[in-house]
């Protein structure tokens, strides 16, 4: 088991707003952060990395996915990459996985345990974890992640990071709002050996950044290694 991270003191500064979401039967509260801008006095790294405590749809779509597995998830191990809020894992979590949640933000890691608390989901395990300098060690049989494949910087790391998590016959699964540029990291993991499958499906819009939408189109990603 991983060691438990201490609570963040930063994490009652956060201007939260109650968000509930439903997802498959059930309906599930989130406390996150909605107005950009007023997080980021928060603490000195705020303007770093503000985006992580925010609902993105493709973190709701990606935890619709979770619970649409359902039963096929129970007992597998399950690596929640950029966790954000959390909402997905704590899904995936719920149907009967076993979810380890990572981000580079320890108050991002701070708000999933909240959110998880809130909800009574129990047994999450998490770490920080910077895909520059990755040396977690474990492999899962399934690595997701929400609208974490923006920054074209990050394809030939993150592919690495891929390659060192993901189980023998495991596979990627990752949701993102069309972005254009993700054609790029689709290349570099095939010239890898990837196989990547794609579909999409329209999310009724959560975030402030797309307000003008009613919907937004969430592409989503599978990927496994080929056998050659």
């Amino acid at each position: 088991m991983l060691p438990p991270l201490l609570p963040h003191p930063d994490l009652v500064k956060l201007p939260l707003d109650r968000m509930k979401f439903q997802i498959g039967g059930l309906f599930w509260p989130m406390d996150v952060v909605r107005d950009e801008a007023a997080q980021l006095g928060v603490t000195a790294d705020r303007e770093l990395y503000p985006f992580g405590l925010m609902i993105w749809e493709s973190a709701v779509v990606l935890a619709d996915v979770m619970d649409e597995r359902g039963q096929e998830l129970r007992g597998r191990s399950i690596l929640e990459l950029g966790c954000g809020v959390g909402l997905p894992g704590l899904v995936a979590q719920q149907q009967g996985a076993r979810v380890v949640q990572t981000d580079h933000d320890a108050l991002a890691l701070a708000l999933c345990r909240h959110n998880a608390a809130l909800n009574r989901i129990t047994g999450v395990e998490q770490f920080v974890g910077d895909w520059q300098d990755w040396t977690h060690t474990q492999r899962y049989d399934l690595v997701i992640g929400a609208d974490i494949i923006y920054d074209t910087a990050d394809y030939e790391v993150l592919e690495k990071v891929f390659r060192n998590t993901v189980a023998p016959r495991g596979e990627i699964l990752l949701t993102d709002p069309m972005r254009q540029q993700t054609i790029a990291l689709f290349t570099v993991m095939e010239d890898a050996g990837w196989i990547i499958d794609t579909t999409h499906r329209m999310q009724p819009t959560v975030t402030e950044a797309y307000k003008a939408k009613a919907e937004i189109e969430v592409q989503i990603v599978t990927a496994r290694l080929g056998s050659g």
